[in-house]
């Protein structure tokens, strides 16, 4: 009988192997999609929270302020987003979609959709829902002890 901590490591394994074939499967669609994942998923983001500040971006992908700086460069540069300044204080810009950016955020998430009901076609919904309630388990219980 294995170990709860071998069960762990096991369940931590198989956590980094999910993610390995996710990245894959957003590599395969990324030539359809002409943007990067990150950059969708960065697209989904603003389209949520229109009006955000670049710093918010960072917090929620925990990605330095180079790398956000970069990738918000190129948004902009490929018409996807443009950046306002704030009504209330001209040093902060505030990011909106495009309507360039809305059709490629509408385009990808269709991509995606169409995608992700091949994967979850033949996944049992009892399953999903354990995953789910697992990992919400363990992502609230490392937040208590970090």
């Amino acid at each position: 009988m294995a170990l709860k901590k071998d069960k762990f490591e096991q369940m931590n394994r198989l956590l980094r192997n999910y993610m390995i074939n996710m990245k894959h499967f957003y590599t395969e669609l990324a030539p359809e999609l002409d943007v990067t994942p990150q950059q969708a998923h960065t697209l989904f983001y603003i389209e949520k929270h229109a009006g955000l500040i670049q710093r918010e971006l960072g917090d929620h992908f925990h990605l330095r302020n180079a790398s956000v700086t970069s990738m918000v460069k190129n948004l902009e540069r490929d018409g996807y987003i443009i950046r306002k300044a704030d009504q209330e204080s001209a040093r902060i810009k505030r990011i909106f979609l495009t309507k360039k950016g809305e059709e490629k955020t509408n385009e990808v998430k269709e991509i995606f959709d169409k995608a992700y009901l091949q994967i979850i076609a033949r996944l049992d919904e009892r399953d999903i829902d354990a995953i789910v309630k697992g990992m919400t388990n363990i992502n609230n219980n490392l937040k208590k002890i970090s």
